[in-house]
């Protein structure tokens, strides 16, 4: 049984752009999917969620507009997933907050301490995230803590990590046609299965979601033993 299901959410703008919509069309799409696969993780006793929603190089490199747009998603994440959030997803972020406006963070840390005591799943979402970014910020807080470099184990360095209070994930799903981790969770993925799937994110549903859990089921993990 899948406990922890990570997923690059790629090629959005692709879909939009295949359907003829403007690169923004995708936005509500995306935000559709991240409710329905949500539901769909709980439904099949999935306890641990997290999506990689927007890197570090998505808010440097998209245009204008469309970062606009994406900043006016976060800010109505409460409207599209509070009907959830209100009884039974934890939200929990791995993020960057100091690149985000002020209202952005006002919103998203209201909501952490609204849902903090929902339990039946934890929805992480990867937000202004690049694996480089947090073991820098690791290393900072290792560093303000004077901790001995003798003593240091991965153990300990894994506290100061934004992942520290979730467990490695079991299975990194990468929508789109693109075979690369682009160092999502790289630390915690040792032992992670990876699946490709050419389903863009805005398709992938309920079947998609069961070949993942089927492909995991029939994997064969040793765990170097």
């Amino acid at each position: 049984m899948i406990n922890h299901l990570a997923i690059i959410m790629d090629w959005n703008r692709r879909w939009a752009k295949k359907r003829l919509l403007p690169a923004v069309a995708w936005h509500k799409a995306w935000a559709d999917n991240v409710k329905n696969i949500t539901q769909l993780a709980w439904d099949k006793g999935i306890k641990y969620l997290t999506l990689w929603a927007l890197s570090t190089d998505n808010l440097q490199k998209r245009w204008e507009e469309e970062v606009s747009h994406i900043i006016k998603l976060i800010n109505w994440i409460e409207k599209y997933l509070w009907d959830m959030m209100k009884k039974w997803v934890k939200l929990n972020l791995i993020w960057d907050i100091k690149k985000l406006p002020e209202e952005s963070k006002k919103i998203l840390t209201s909501l952490l301490e609204k849902t903090k005591n929902n339990s039946w799943i934890v929805l992480t979402i990867a937000l202004i995230y690049w694996w480089q970014d947090e073991i820098i910020r690791a290393t900072k807080k290792i560093l303000e803590a004077w901790l001995n470099p003798e003593t240091l184990t991965r153990e300990e360095f894994r506290k100061y990590l934004d992942t520290k209070d979730l467990p490695q994930p079991d299975v990194i799903v990468r929508t789109g046609w693109d075979i690369r981790h682009s160092w999502f969770l790289l630390f915690d993925s040792e032992y992670s299965e990876y699946y490709f799937t050419q389903k863009w994110w805005p398709e992938f549903d309920e079947e998609e979601l069961d070949s993942v859990i089927n492909s995991f089921e029939k994997a064969k993990r040793n765990f170097w033993k």
